[in-house]
């Protein structure tokens, strides 16, 4: 296996896009699992730079469904943090679909249940403020890619599964509740497979699933390439493992949200 130095993964940055918040409308709402909720947002969309498999941009929410959501505002140092005390307004997702012809796009949130988010997905209507994406991941090809994360991750997952070319060998590790969560990525192409865990009543965020899942794949010939996505740590000794099986630079993994802390990350 090559070893370099410089990583596999490179950012495109948008800067025009992490200053302009842009007013969108709840259109839609379906259920693509028990446990996600697609909400479709309308506005003016037509020229959102959506990318990269992994692109996400802040949703600022109202204080309760259907009122109006706080504008971001500016300084010169950038967006501008609320009063100390104050929790943030927004949260960061995944974008799963953009349709510039119809100026809209589609974001899947994890029905969680707490927190200002989780109040507005059981209910979601009106108006949000929609900021980003700041930059777009850009994938050297590798020969396969070992891809994974709990539920959090599983837009980028799709995202990744159709974005990367027929030709490679793509391995998927999908941590969810249980097998209802599968029929979010139930239609996969042929050289995809997906190995799901099942936490089967334990509390997101306090297993070791992924990091058997990874313990137990075994690397294709060839030059890999391995992304992740879940609490921030499950993935500490699935770092550790990854890098045992491939050079640093072809390892990139997100802790996209925090156990007991509320309103970090993505999802």
């Amino acid at each position: 296996m090559v070893v370099r130095d410089a990583p596999v993964v490179s950012h495109v940055e948008h800067p025009e896009q992490a200053r302009h918040p842009r007013r969108v409308e709840v259109v839609d709402v379906t259920d693509p699992t028990p446990r996600m909720r697609r909400v479709r947002l309308a506005g003016d969309l037509a020229d959102l730079t959506v990318a990269g498999p992994t692109d996400h941009a802040k949703l600022f929410f109202p204080p309760a469904p259907g009122q109006e959501p706080p504008a971001p505002e500016f300084s010169a140092r950038g967006l501008v943090a609320p009063p100390a005390g104050l929790p943030r307004p927004y949260r960061e997702y995944t974008l799963r679909r953009h349709d510039p012809g119809a100026r809209t796009v589609d974001v899947d949130l994890v029905r969680h249940g707490s927190g200002l988010a989780g109040a507005w997905i059981e209910d979601p209507r009106g108006a949000l403020w929609l900021l980003g994406p700041r930059s777009s991941a850009v994938v050297e090809p590798r020969d396969w890619y070992l891809l994974g994360g709990d539920e959090t991750a599983l837009p980028a997952l799709a995202r990744w599964i159709e974005q990367l070319p027929a030709t490679a060998r793509v391995h998927v590790v999908a941590e969810v509740a249980d097998a209802a969560e599968e029929a979010y990525l139930a239609d996969v192409p042929t050289h995809v497979t997906v190995d799901w865990r099942h936490r089967d009543g334990a509390a997101p965020g306090t297993t070791t699933l992924l990091d058997d899942a990874v313990a137990a794949f075994t690397p294709p010939t060839g030059e890999g390439f391995a992304w992740m996505g879940a609490e921030a740590g499950a993935l500490r000794p699935v770092r550790r493992r990854l890098r045992a099986l491939l050079p640093t630079a072809a390892v990139d993994l997100d802790g996209y949200w925090r156990r007991g802390v509320e309103g970090t990350g993505l999802g």
